[in-house]
């Protein structure tokens, strides 16, 4: 079986308004993937060799720097077309791929809102500005899962200074 070499981190971001964004461990292992296996199949092992806090059913892979989001119910070989550049040797470095929760429960815990109030409610909508720039691809997934109705109805009942948070 053919495989790349790669590094691996994870993201702690189970809850998105806590995240750091700084990838652990620093100094990222090096794992083979198998190029024609299902990722669904190799990221237990991926999680085990990370220790990760993550719950494993919650989570997906992403490639790094590019942020692209690997199909997990697809081999490598079956997503070259779109990993052009995890395929490039850059420098001598291996490629990195970050173990993180996947997008829907990230969206689904932003979506608590609705039950947020104060300075807790505050604070999470002063902190959605950066998760969004930091993860463009949250910003579909959020609009998808009913998250413009959830800032409509948050910013009908909230403070009027809340308001300005979420435009």
């Amino acid at each position: 079986m053919a495989h790349i070499t790669c590094r691996v981190q994870y993201l702690e971001d189970s809850d998105p308004f806590v995240c750091t964004n700084f990838p652990e461990p620093r100094r990222p292992p090096l794992v083979d993937i198998e190029q024609d296996l299902p990722l669904s199949e190799q990221i237990a092992g991926i999680h085990k060799l990370l220790n990760a806090p993550l719950k494993l059913e919650e989570c997906t892979l992403q490639l790094s720097p590019s942020g692209n989001y690997l199909d997990l119910d697809s081999s490598l070989d079956e997503q070259r077309d779109e990993l052009e550049t995890f395929y490039e040797d850059v420098k001598g470095k291996k490629p990195i791929v970050i173990l993180r929760t996947q997008l829907s429960v990230r969206v689904h815990s932003i979506l608590k809102l609705y039950n947020s109030q104060g300075p807790e409610l505050r604070r999470s909508l002063f902190s959605l500005k950066q998760l969004f720039q930091d993860d463009k691809d949250l910003v579909p997934e959020f609009v998808a899962s009913e998250g413009l109705m959830c800032f409509i109805k948050v910013g009908a009942e909230a403070d009027p200074n809340y308001q300005n948070y979420i435009l």
